[in-house]
């Protein structure tokens, strides 16, 4: 119980700016038109700040690629189970195979990881997150789409993934990585300014995430069955797999070390993508409301589990 305890303290300060951001909805500091601004520049320049530095200074090797593939490969038999117990859970919505599978790791796990393990360790967690952010792009996004408004052609989804700020992030820290530039531009005072800037932009991340979550978390008491029965549902697929996983093939296979599989267990009790009520313009209020009560509902429950994931692998 003490080490629980420990492990949350070190969740606490973001539980406590997720408290300021909710603060901050309740008396209208903020406008909603803010917030958005907030998350465009979360998404288009914190976080691509915070992987490109990660990968930039990490030590990267090929096997991790099996990470990847697993994690995929895990999403996709996700979104299947979903369509097939649907009919036992008595939900109706369409969106309900959507809320098993996928994570918010961009505006969520980032944030809480790198503050009980550390900057230097997301690059581990962002190992993980290529798998799904791949499902979330060439799959979640085009059902949801389809769901929606039709499909769209597979290379505009392709571009669409080469043009996210956080994959070129990626992409621009293993090439920094490769060349040495960090190095490179640490060696002159005036280069190294640049280096500084984008720690300061990067540390940005945690606080700002924190505040928006808080802001836009919406909970409507009575609504709050289905939810809780689709999140346990989630928990009961993707939390033993996570062991599995870790034990398996992180650990014995791969032979990585505790904070790697810190990051497998973070990423598989994260929510499900904050971005899928932006694909329901044609969804009725009932189900509007389902899965907005789900996603904040899972925010609450990510952040008590996390704790335990600090208690099980300590930084």
């Amino acid at each position: 119980m003490t080490a629980y305890i420990h492990a949350l303290a070190k969740v606490l300060p973001v539980i406590l700016l997720l408290l300021l951001g909710a603060t901050l909805n309740k008396i209208k500091f903020l406008r909603p038109e803010t917030i958005g601004e907030l998350k465009k520049l979360v998404v288009n320049v914190t976080l691509p700040a915070v992987l490109f530095l990660a990968f930039a200074r990490a030590t990267l090797e090929l096997n991790y690629l099996l990470i990847v593939v697993i994690v995929f490969a895990l999403c996709v038999l996700a979104l299947l189970v979903g369509r097939w117990v649907q009919p036992l859970t008595g939900i109706r919505a369409p969106y309900f195979p959507s809320l098993l599978t996928g994570f918010e790791a961009g505006m969520m796990g980032y944030a809480i990881f790198s503050s009980v393990y550390g900057v230097a360790n997301v690059y581990k967690f962002a190992v993980v997150d290529l798998g799904q952010v791949t499902f979330v792009f060439f799959v979640l996004v085009p059902l949801l789409e389809r769901l929606s408004s039709g499909p769209k052609p597979f290379t505009a989804t392709v571009a669409n993934f080469f043009r996210t700020p956080v994959i070129l992030g990626i992409l621009g820290g293993i090439v920094a990585n490769r060349i040495g530039l960090l190095g490179l531009l640490s060696s002159w005072p005036v280069s190294a300014s640049l280096v500084s800037t984008l720690e300061i932009v990067a540390g940005l991340t945690t606080p700002l995430v924190a505040i928006v979550i808080g802001y836009e978390m919406r909970l409507q008491v009575g609504s709050l069955a289905k939810p809780a029965g689709t999140i346990g549902l989630r928990l009961l697929y993707w939390v033993p797999l996570g062991v599995l996983l870790n034990l398996l093939v992180v650990g014995r296979v791969l032979r990585l070390d505790a904070v790697f599989q810190a990051a497998v267990m973070t990423m598989f009790i994260l929510p499900p993508p904050f971005v899928i009520p932006l694909f329901m313009r044609a969804a009725s209020d009932a189900e509007r409301t389902y899965v907005v009560n789900t996603l904040s509902l899972a925010t609450l429950v990510t952040l008590f589990a996390f704790a335990l994931v600090g208690v099980l692998y300590p930084p």
